[in-house]
């Protein structure tokens, strides 16, 4: 059964006020380039959802959180994308990465993100996954790559037509709405001792709703570090995570103002 979880929607005016602030003070300043290299995935929904509990450390530029890693939802497959007659290959058709789901961790923030879909604020809320570098019908050493931290978000939609193709098939999409944000963090396991450090804390992902149906499901074996040759089903997906430069980040409280004069003035 797919999960459903509440999306936030702002409807204060302030709120809204705040986020044109941000556009105004920032527009001419977003100077940073996302890194070429960095792939796109596709992110499908997965069964059955294998259970585990164990507790993490998690560390990323939001703070430090004690989790449990839960349920495995959904599964991160490195996808070509063209847009505009630009294509963005895949660099690293290795690397995939498992979407646990995490005991929640309160969060309130906005984040002016940079990416092939423009400049953008996002209104962050709270941390609901952690990605593990992953591997898809391979047997091996996993990826030396991020982890990541998955906040929920809001944003306006960028309404861009692209063409995306991965080991399965070609369709056209119509990519909406943002939904996720994906820090790197530091992963550590307090049972084993085990510490993951973040490889490139540059490297964000933005993940946005798409429309358009996908192919039939598929499956796949997949390992990472909680999982060994574990069996899934692949079921349509529902988002595409892009490359994204994180600019900065400020709380919505009551002294944002004092705030967005300092970090982006």
């Amino acid at each position: 059964m797919m999960r459903a979880f509440a999306t936030h929607r702002f409807r204060s005016p302030l709120v809204y006020l705040v986020f044109a602030v941000l556009f105004v003070l920032v527009a001419g300043r977003a100077t940073a380039q996302v890194d070429p290299h960095w792939d796109h995935y596709k992110v499908y929904q997965v069964l059955p959802n294998p259970n585990i509990s164990v507790a993490v450390v998690l560390r990323d530029q939001f703070g430090t959180a004690n989790h449990l890693v839960q349920t495995l939802d959904w599964f991160m497959n490195p996808v070509q994308k063209q847009v505009a007659g630009v294509n963005y290959p895949i660099n690293d058709p290795l690397t995939h990465y498992t979407w646990w789901q995490i005991t929640p961790q309160p969060f309130s923030g906005l984040v002016l993100a940079q990416n092939q879909f423009g400049l953008q604020t996002l209104a962050v809320h709270d941390a609901v996954y952690l990605l593990n570098p992953a591997l898809k019908n391979q047997q091996g050493p996993l990826p030396l790559k991020n982890h990541y931290k998955c906040y929920a978000c809001d944003g306006q939609p960028v309404n861009v037509p692209v063409v995306l193709t991965d080991q399965f098939d070609t369709w056209q999409a119509v990519v909406t709405y943002p939904r996720w944000l994906c820090n790197p963090v530091d992963k550590y396991i307090p049972a084993t001792g085990q510490d993951y450090p973040i490889v490139d804390a540059k490297q964000h992902y933005v993940c946005y709703e798409y429309q358009q149906a996908d192919p039939q499901p598929f499956s796949a074996v997949v390992n990472d570090q909680f999982v060994t040759n574990q069996p899934l089903e692949m079921h349509p997906s529902r988002w595409i995570c892009v490359p994204t430069d994180k600019q900065g980040v400020t709380s919505v409280a009551p002294q944002t103002w004092g705030k967005l004069k300092v970090l982006y003035r």
